[in-house]
């Protein structure tokens, strides 16, 4: 009867032991951030280019609610939904225009709302749809390149 020999197998069975115990942090985490990273960065830059008016009669942002579009911009936590790795990119806080129903000041997300998809004293502005159509590409391509490199890197390692 043959006889068949790994040297290597328990070592290799190892590393793969390794990599299933570290994937969500080491692998998965790394990768969705990343991509998520360039998709805000996008988001920030249309923010940015957002026309501002401090005119009440025009249909734009005011110089405030811009401002916190920016500071109130963010990545939630990586989560797990039945195996599907997510995070979101999103609004939290307020600006600091502050009036008589919005005593903290207005909702950031709500005025992110407002100039995606206009309302009847702003204009429409897809500044997010757009920010996500023009890096879906380089986000793909960035998941791609770190799950290779760190699978490579704990493999190796």
């Amino acid at each position: 009867m043959a006889t068949i020999q790994f040297k290597k197998g328990d070592a290799y069975l190892a590393k793969l032991n390794q990599l299933s115990a570290t994937v969500k942090d080491d692998v998965i985490g790394p990768a969705v951030y990343g991509a998520a990273g360039i998709v805000a960065d996008a988001i920030n830059q249309g923010i940015s280019s957002l026309a501002v008016s401090e005119d009440p009669d025009k249909e734009l942002l005011n110089s405030k609610q811009r401002k916190g579009l920016h500071d109130g911009l963010g990545i939630a936590r990586l989560r797990n939904d039945n195996g599907f790795y997510n995070v979101k990119i999103g609004w939290d806080g307020y600006n600091s225009i502050v009036t008589k129903s919005f005593p903290k000041g207005q909702p950031n997300q709500m005025i992110a709302r407002s100039v995606e998809r206009g309302t009847s004293f702003l204009k429409a502005t897809p500044f997010v749809k757009r920010a996500v159509s023009a890096t879906r590409a380089r986000a793909i391509e960035s998941i791609k390149q770190i799950v290779d490199q760190k699978t490579e890197e704990i493999m190796k390692g």
